[in-house]
């Protein structure tokens, strides 16, 4: 991670490799000395002497002088050193006998070179470096295989020098690679000024979507607490009730059953006292004697038979067990 933020810090803005030979603009930014002469060079067709920085877009009054910074340009230079020994980058030093990993491409010498080539390497502007790489016949002309060094906006093609002179080519209005490239890195400026506000604004609405649904959910526990609360409580009175109901049935049997328990012992003696009764007459209409059948008391005989009192028993069982069965009936009625 240090590593990587020291190579951050030490990276120029135009070609995004380490600096070489760099310099310090007046609003404090770093950029190459080769980068920033070339991006000044294309600004000048536009805005003469008041070129800008490449970074914070500041513009001068005039060209400022373009001084070294020493300071930098050691700390640079030893951090390429330094930094192929950490890895092998799989691509060797060219000028170097025996394996040694590249820390950079020369693509003007078409040679791949190791910290210390690096530093004794040509610093003329046509020798450009870039990361070690093998693959330099991706960076040149493939109908004059010379290296490209032009952009051509008409057709949006990277071209070598003979292209814009002769070919398909030919009258186009060409750019430098660094202009056409800062040129384009401007429009995707931007595109990021805009797209900047979407984004935060998509940020915006997601966290607002996202507070709405811990709010749904908080609700829906809420909800169905509440609910779990309301049926635990409708189950204590519906419990509450049952006990009751079933209290009151258990009572009112117990009345009935009592009442109907008095009728029935009372019926038992009246059963009784019949079964004597007719006991009794059996035996006078047995009797041979006619003097005895006689002085048979008529009255105590037609009392025995008539002095009863079943009708109004049982009209009064017949009255408690309507009454009984009646609540009942009703209490059904009232559930359903």
């Amino acid at each position: 991670m240090a590593t990587a933020d020291a190579r951050s810090e030490l990276t120029c803005s135009v070609c995004w490799e380490i600096y070489t030979d760099p310099v310090t603009l007046p609003c404090g930014h770093n950029f190459c000395l080769i980068c920033i002469k070339r991006t000044w060079e294309g600004e000048m067709k536009n805005f003469g002497d008041n070129p800008s920085c490449p970074e914070c877009r500041r513009r001068f009054g005039k060209q400022p002088e373009l001084n070294k910074n020493v300071t930098l340009c050691n700390i640079a230079k030893q951090f390429m050193f330094n930094e192929p020994q950490h890895g092998w980058t799989g691509v060797p030093c060219t000028y170097c006998d025996s394996p040694v990993p590249a820390a950079k491409s020369c693509l003007h010498c078409e040679a791949s070179l190791c910290g210390y080539h690096v530093r004794k390497h040509s610093k003329s502007p046509e020798h450009v470096f870039t990361k070690p790489t093998t693959s330099f016949e991706e960076r040149k002309c493939s109908t004059h295989r010379k290296m490209l060094e032009f952009y051509c906006p008409e057709d949006g093609v990277c071209i070598c020098s003979t292209c814009s002179l002769v070919g398909d080519h030919e009258g186009h209005k060409v750019e430098p690679l660094s202009e056409a490239s800062e040129k384009k890195k401007e429009k995707l400026r931007e595109i990021l000024e805009k797209l900047s506000p979407e984004r935060e604004e998509t940020e915006g609405q997601i966290q607002n979507l996202e507070q709405c649904r811990r709010n749904v959910a908080a609700i829906a526990d809420w909800e169905t607490e509440r609910v779990t609360d309301l049926f635990r409580d409708i189950r204590k009175r519906v419990e509450a009730l049952k006990q009751q109901v079933q209290n009151d049935i258990l009572r009112e049997e117990e009345e009935v059953s009592l009442k109907l328990q008095d009728l029935i012992q009372q019926l038992e003696t009246k059963k009784d006292k019949l079964y004597n009764k007719i006991h009794h007459i059996e035996e006078l209409c047995n009797r041979a004697d006619p003097l005895t059948v006689l002085q048979e008391r008529e009255s105590e005989t037609s009392k025995q038979c008539y002095d009863t009192d079943g009708g109004a028993n049982m009209d009064r069982m017949k009255y408690f067990l309507s009454r009984y069965l009646g609540n009942a009936y009703d209490k059904d009625a009232h559930k359903q």
